[in-house]
Formats: structure tokens, sequence, C-alpha cells
């Protein structure tokens, strides 16, 4: 009764603050209601929460009407924000984006539950979120930027979200109490841009110190987000000690065990330190560091540690390696006794180290009591390390998709491959302890029905079908049934996101620094008939008008002929390659200029969406600032991470490459246009190409670059429908030699 009293309230008072109403009269979901409210503002007294046990003791929801409302029921919290979503996608055809920028089309009138719904959820665990995807994502995330992360991660049913921001004020007061001065800790700490990778331990310094300022900032909020994901149910999964420890400290503990580790190749002044878990110092630190993080963040007794990620240990004996976990668990349950480590199992199957030799990380896993370490099987859709490893050894894992890294903007997510091994997987009786299922992304990218895909199929193995799911989406795309668009979205999926593995650096040529043939770096394009995509474009252009005129099929039109043109440089490269080499002058002008164009009209399609804009992620940046140097500081963070990643000449060069408008124009091209003054030049002096000369002048304009400062735009700019349609027009006749 006092849900439909609280919807009487809204209803006949619109108003009515909806906190206030809840106050008023005491309803135990609040924070459904203010999710409801978020998602479709003035429209929340349309529905009734009720609480329901589930016999078996797993997570359920129902959906259904009443009394001309819609009722969701729900186990927890999270299973009723999963009901919520499950009416949002199937009745309104909404999906709702986990950027605040894109607006949610709600229809006026709500439609009513014709058939009553009801799902369990198979996964007691659903993962979510990578030590990167801090940095390549959320690096300049403000409150409202995450509080809409939150609300989709809990209308996906996520319950295990990675929080690690932040944790550089606890480390601050950690550090203070082993003689370290402010400044050495500073110091210690990298940039903004590099704290995922300081926070693993892979690197110390580089770009710091780490403004004070900035420390407070993410300080203040971590605890918004841990009360937020916190009031749904969710357990994050807080940091701990795994070894990183600064190089100065060695001034107070001279005796102190403390190895190198490296710097992923920035610079031996940038390497980073272990401390031996041998050491005494070693559970001393473990036990502050819990203690003052506790004392600030609360606890939901899960925490990361991995004291090797891409690291050789300083020794790999079975013996040695097996101290190493037990020490870290010890220090954590003597700190948490219901402490559970959860381990991400990147560096198992990234480093050759573990498979040639399966008894270290077979005692890395027993040394650690039973069920209190749960490993991440990271990149599942490559490899499914719990295949290799007796289902890791019994210890509970996670079956994880991974799909993005660096925050490529490539098309790539091979659901059909996913799908099919996951159903495998849950089916297979020697899967082990398959505790759930869950995400290691590195950034966020174009392709996140993925993900989304993923935590709807924890709560519907039906979702294995595809072909079905693939209409479902198709509609929440164009609000209405277009079998025109329905036959595009099935081809595409066929076509893109069949079984392609995602892949390390899903890049577009343009991005990579310039070569005349191959690919180095980081930049691998997606393999598949690449003049099959352009005709899906074209039938995509056929839609009828409401379709059309969608903002969520605009934005698919976007990424398909994004990801046309990036597929269409491939053959005009080698074109311009053989005019080269037949020193055809006449003709590399001609190619050049195709080249350029399209990078050009690439740019320019790009500024028509919030979430590919250079100039918004460098204003967000700069907003952290309080003066022009600061200003200037967290720019050049901004710059460099996604350009040079380290200083200059470094080997993970455009690791993190995207087509952002604004960084195609200003780096992009005027990198390759200073290769083809070179080429331009080698015909007519004839004079060979001298790649190491080159690559030395490459090098300096990309560090240049990373200390510009330049405004770009920041809100999208033009019309998404009208210049997909000029560039399909145009470039219509090239579409022939795509897989040329």
């Amino acid at each position: 009764m006092k849900y439909l009293i609280t919807g009487l309230i809204l209803l006949l008072f619109p108003g009515f603050n909806m906190c206030q109403a809840q106050e008023t009269t005491g309803i135990k979901h609040q924070n459904i209601y203010q999710l409801i409210e978020r998602i479709l503002p003035g429209k929340s007294s349309r529905f009734l929460i009720e609480d329901i046990e589930n016999e078996a003791g797993m997570e359920a929801f129902s959906l259904s009407t009443k009394n001309g409302e819609i009722w969701i029921k729900g186990t927890d919290d999270l299973a009723l924000a999963k009901g919520f979503n499950y009416y949002l996608v199937n009745y309104c055809n909404i999906r709702v984006s986990w950027y605040k920028e894109e607006p949610i089309n709600a229809p006026e009138l709500l439609p009513l539950v014709d058939t009553a719904v009801t799902q369990e959820c198979r996964f007691e665990k659903r993962f979510f979120l990578n030590y990167c995807t801090f940095g390549y994502t959320m690096l300049w995330w403000q409150w409202d930027d995450w509080e809409r992360f939150i609300d989709w991660m809990a209308l996906n049913g996520i319950n295990m979200p990675l929080a690690i921001t932040g944790q550089e004020a606890i480390w601050q007061e950690v550090w203070k109490d082993f003689g370290m001065s402010d400044e050495q800790i500073r110091a210690y700490f990298t940039g903004p841009a590099h704290l995922p990778w300081h926070r693993m331990g892979n690197l110390d310094g580089f770009l710091g110190p780490l403004p004070q300022d900035y420390i407070s900032h993410q300080f203040e909020l971590q605890k918004r987000i841990l009360q937020r994901e916190r009031s749904f149910g969710m357990t994050p999964v807080l940091p701990a000690f795994a070894g990183h420890i600064p190089k100065a400290i060695k001034e107070k503990y001279p005796e102190a065990k403390i190895t190198s580790l490296g710097s992923y190749g920035v610079g031996e002044e940038y390497d980073a330190f272990f401390l031996d878990p041998m050491d005494s110092l070693f559970v001393t630190i473990q036990q502050k560091f819990l203690r003052v993080q506790t004392k600030y963040f609360g606890t939901d007794h899960y925490y990361g540690a991995d004291p090797f990620n891409e690291m050789d240990p300083p020794s790999t004996t079975p013996e040695y390696l097996a101290t190493v976990s037990k020490t870290i668990y010890s220090g954590m349950s003597s700190i948490d006794p219901e402490a559970t480590w959860v381990q991400m199992g990147w560096t198992f199957y990234y480093m050759k180290l573990w498979k040639e030799e399966p008894a270290r990380l077979k005692a890395m896993i027993e040394a650690v009591p039973e069920n209190k370490m749960i490993i991440l099987d990271y990149f599942a859709e490559e490899e499914e390390v719990w295949k290799n490893t007796h289902a890791w050894y019994g210890a509970p894992y996670i079956w994880c998709y991974l799909g993005n890294f660096g925050g490529n903007t490539e098309m790539a997510a091979p659901i059909k491959k996913v799908a099919k091994r996951l159903f495998e997987t849950e089916n297979d009786t020697t899967h082990g302890k398959l505790y759930g299922i869950g995400s290691t992304l590195e950034g966020f990218g174009v392709n996140r029905f993925m993900y989304e895909w993923l935590f709807e199929y924890a709560w519907n193995k039906d979702l294995a079908n595809i072909d079905k799911w693939i209409s479902s989406y198709s509609l929440t795309r164009t609000k209405h049934h277009d079998p025109i668009a329905d036959k595009a979205y099935h081809n595409l999926f066929n076509l893109v996101y069949n079984d392609q593995v995602s892949g390390v650096a899903m890049g577009s040529l343009m991005h990579t620094r310039p070569i005349l043939t191959g690919l180095k770096g980081y930049q691998r394009p997606s393999k598949y008939n690449y003049e099959e995509l352009t005709n899906i474009l074209t039938l995509m252009l056929t839609a009828d008008q409401r379709s059309l005129k969608s903002s969520e099929y605009q934005q698919d039109l976007v990424l398909v002929t994004k990801q046309i043109l990036d597929n269409l440089i491939i053959p005009v490269r080698k074109k311009l390659n053989e005019a080269y080499v037949n020193k055809d002058a006449a003709e590399l002008e001609k190619q050049i200029s195709i080249f350029t164009g399209i990078m050009d009209d690439q740019d320019r399609l790009l500024a028509t969406q919030p979430d590919l804009l250079l100039g918004k992620w460098i204003s967000d940046a700069r907003e952290f600032g309080n003066d022009s140097v600061s200003k200037a500081y967290y720019e050049k963070n901004a710059r460099v991470l996604i350009s040079t990643w380290g200083n200059e000449g470094n080997e993970i060069i455009d690791y993190a490459s995207r087509g952002l408008s604004g960084m195609i124009s200003s780096y992009y091209k005027v990198r390759w246009g200073k290769f083809f003054d070179i080429l331009r030049s080698g015909i007519k002096n004839d004079i060979a190409l001298d790649m190491d000369s080159i690559n030395t002048e490459m090098a300096a304009f990309e560090w240049g670059w990373t200390n510009q400062q330049r405004t770009f735009n920041s809100v999208p700019q033009g019309n998404p429908l009208e210049i997909v349609k000029e560039i399909h027009k145009k470039y219509n006749t090239l579409f022939e030699i795509s897989n040329y």
C-alpha cells in the first residue's frame, strides 16, 4: 500500500520532491525510485516496487501490470534495477547509455506490461572494469559522469565493480607514517593519466608530482562512488597492498629488500620497485593501508592485488611465489578476517613464465585458503585460461570478456564467438568453480552493446541465440519495427561482430605512425569483406524516415561510416605506395589527395558525436586546473595518454589511439602530411626512404604535440545523417576498391 500511496502523491503533485516523498512514506527502495526518476523524469509514480523471495536463493525479478501501473518485484535492489531495465529495453525500446551526454528518448505514455515476465540470475558474481579503464575512460570524470555510469551498472545487474579511485589520499597517510615527506610521496605518484599503471606497479613518477588538488578531489569523489554503489547492493572491489613501494623508503629502511620492476620502457628514472614479501615490512604496510582505507572508505571484503602485472617477479620458484601469495593474503586477513583476494588473470595469460611452468601458478593459488582468492579469467574471448589450468586449480573464477584495449574506437566485438564460448563453459561439467561472468575492458570504445548483452545473458540463457537478440537490439535503435533496418543489423552482426577476437589495439591505419607497407605498433585493422560493409551502409540509408530520425540509429550510421573510411584508407595507401615505387609524382599527388580527404571527412563525421571529440577530452582535463599553469599540466596529461603514452620515442606510441574529431586533424593528418612531404622530396631528388630518420622526426613531432595547447570543439557539430549521406555519395565510386 505504501508504494501506491507514494505513486498517488507524485501523480497528484508532480512537482513534489521525490526524496521528500520517500522520507515521508518510509519507502524501503527509495534508491530504486530515485533511479527511475533519473532515467524517466516525472514518471516514477507509474511504478510499484515490491520485495520477493526466491526459493532457490537466486537473485530474481518479475515484471507485470497491476491496477494500470508497472509492477516490479525483486529479491534485492539490483534485481529490481534489472527488472526496470528489462522494461526499458523490451517495452520502451530504450538502452540507457553509460555516458551522461547521450539523451534518453522515452515515450510520452509508458506502455503497460502485457505478459508477466520472471527472470533469475545464474551467476553469483558480475564483475566490471579494469585498472586501465580508470585512465582510458574515467580519468576526467566528475560526479555526474559517475552517477550515470553507476546507474548503467545497476540497470545491467553488475554487483562487483572495481573501485580504485582516490587511493592516493590513503597512501599519503600510510607513507607519512613510514617516514616519507609530502614532496617524496607526491613525486612517487605519477601524473593523473598514468595512475592506473602506477597502481599496478608498472611505473613511478612519470608526469608527476601529482597535484594535491587532484588527490583531494578523487578522495572525496570515491566516497560518493562507494556510497552510491553500495546503495544498490553492489560489493565494490577495493585495492590492497601487493608489494609496490616507493624507492625513497630506503632512506628510512635501508635494509628493506627492494627490487626494480622496470617502467614499461619509459625510462629508468621512472622504474617501479617491489618489496620482497619475506621482508617484515611487507605485512606492516599491508595492515596499515587496509586500516586507513577502511577508516575512510569502509569495506565489502573484496580486495584487488596483483603483485606481478606484466612484470617478472624477483624469483620464479614455486616456493617463492607461494610465499608471496601467503604473505599478501595473511596481511589482508589479519585486518579483515572476511577478506577475499581478487586477482586479475591477465598476467597468467600474457606472460610465458606462467605457462612454461604451471607449478608456479598452482603454488600461488594453493597458498591462499580455499575460496579466498577469486581469479578473473581476463581475456576469455581469446584464451580461456581455466581450460589450461584445471579450472584455476580449484580456485573460484569469473569468466571475463575484455573486448577493448586502450579505448580504441574500431568496430570489434565477437558477440557470436563469445556467446558460443560462454554457453559451452557454463554447461561444461569440468568448469570448476565458475562464480560469475564479467568484463575487463580497458576503455569504453564504440561497442557498448557487447557488454550489455553479456550481462543480459547472466539472466537469460536464451540470449545465446544471437539472431533473436539482434532484432531486439534493432528496435532499441530505430524505436519501431523497420524490416530494412532489422535486416541491416543482422547483416552487420554476421559480418563484423561474428567471430573476430577483439585483439590488442584494433586501430585504424590512419592512426598509425606513417609507413608505406604493413603495420607497425598497435594498429591492427579488422578482417572481413570490406565491400560488404559498404553495402550494409547503403541498406541502412534506405530505412524509413522514423528510423533515420532516431538519434540512436544515426549514431550507428556514423560508426559504420567511420569504419568504412577506416577500411578504405588501406587500399588507398597501397595505391599511394605503388605510385611512389613507380616514381609517378602525379599519381602520388592524386592518392595523397584522396588519403587526406578521407581523413578530413572522418574528422567532420566524428564531430557529430559527443563521445568522439578530442575537445571534450581536453576540456574535461583542463577543468581540474585552477590557473593557466595547472590547466596546461592537465591538458598535457590528457594528450600524452592517447598519443605517445610515454615520453618521446618510447615503444608504446599510439597504443591508446582512437578516432576523435580534432585528433585526426591536428595529430594523425599532420603526421601523415610530414611523411607525404618526404615522399615527394624522395621522388623529386631520387632519395631513398630512411625510416630511422623519419621515425626520429615523427617522435619529435608527437612529443611536441603533447605540449601544445589549443581549443577544439567540445560539443557536437553538424547533422550526422546529412554528413553520412554526403560521404556515402562522395566515396561510392571508390568503395569497389575497399578489398583491393
